[in-house]
């Protein structure tokens, strides 16, 4: 994914495409991932007078713990990205109030894209993923499931009617001498 600024500049007339496959298996541990796919990067290089043009499609798949159940969900990765390295100098843009992180330097004669493309990985991972399966496992568990607030009413009375019923043991003593006066 690194390209000479001269070996660019034989395709000045029509751009450049490549497409190749990258492993960043260095990154599973700090972003927290079960794991990380290979990284599909294709797009084009277009070489103009003062600056080369790199239009990115990265594709690959995160797989990570789900927040809730940490069951494996693997999150896709899609990113497309425009990227523009500067043959003359970066400095010239640096003096602006708001320095533009689409702008690289070239200067070294080199146009390296693998950098970039970790970069773009580390930023677009996401920050939690969820199963489809979580929904139905906050619902219900061992012993418990969640209700609306209609059933809980009607528990409730349930529960109510059950009690009246039933007659404390402590005080049934007192219910006997009752029936006895009618």
């Amino acid at each position: 994914m690194k390209w000479s600024i001269t070996q660019l500049r034989k395709f000045q007339d029509k751009p450049f495409e490549f497409h190749q496959t990258v492993n960043f298996d260095h990154l599973v541990k700090s972003l927290d991932l079960i794991d990380l796919s290979d990284i599909d990067i294709a797009g084009e290089l277009t070489v103009r007078s003062n600056e080369v043009i790199a239009d990115m499609h990265i594709t690959g798949t995160y797989t990570m713990a789900c927040a809730r159940t940490l069951v494996p969900v693997e999150a896709p990765l899609d990113i497309k990205s425009q990227e523009i390295f500067d043959l003359e100098g970066y400095e010239r843009y640096s003096n602006d109030a708001e320095d533009d992180e689409h702008y690289h330097d070239a200067t070294d004669g080199m146009i390296n894209l693998r950098d970039i493309a970790e970069e773009l990985v580390i930023i677009e991972k996401p920050m939690r993923v969820f199963s489809n399966e979580s929904d139905q496992m906050l619902r219900e568990g061992n012993g418990w499931e969640v209700i609306d607030e209609e059933q809980a009413i009607d528990n409730a009375k349930e529960q109510e009617q059950s009690d009246s019923k039933q007659i404390d043991p402590r005080l049934q003593k007192l219910q006997q001498l009752y029936d006895e006066e009618q």
